[in-house]
């Protein structure tokens, strides 16, 4: 399945920019990208990888890379099935009651560099099993 990354990591983005669609939205923290992935996905595009599990194991982290199918599925019998558009919201919701997010100018720029890493790694095993899948 063809995919689109949106992220506001510029370490994904340098990675991926050439060989896949991706959406670099480098001054949006987690909440912001979150909303702007439920747009596209009441739009009927659909959630490949998971929006906020990596976030819980990485409280700290300020980024978020997340793969979404490419087409949109608006016309699809998927559409009538409204588990993707509960997947996000509850996303949303779960990230709204996270204890601590670090605000990305407070941090310095070699912990923010381990956090793009971090952020990277997680995205990279998932399109690894996605492109095998």
């Amino acid at each position: 399945m063809e995919y689109i990354i949106i992220t506001n990591n510029s370490k994904v983005y340098n990675f991926y920019k050439e060989t896949n669609e991706v959406l670099f939205y480098q001054k949006k923290d987690l909440i912001d990208l979150l909303e702007i992935i439920r747009e596209k996905i009441y739009a009927g595009h659909i959630l490949l990888s998971d929006p906020i599990l990596s976030t819980l194991d990485n409280l700290d982290n300020p980024y978020k890379s997340v793969a979404i199918s490419k087409a949109d599925f608006l016309g699809e019998i998927l559409i009538r099935d409204d588990s993707q558009k509960k997947m996000i919201d509850s996303a949303i919701k779960i990230a709204k009651k996270l204890p601590f997010r670090k605000i990305i100018s407070d941090t310095e720029e070699a912990e923010l560099e381990k956090y793009r890493f971090i952020d990277l790694n997680i995205l990279t095993e998932f399109i690894k099993r996605l492109d095998n899948f």
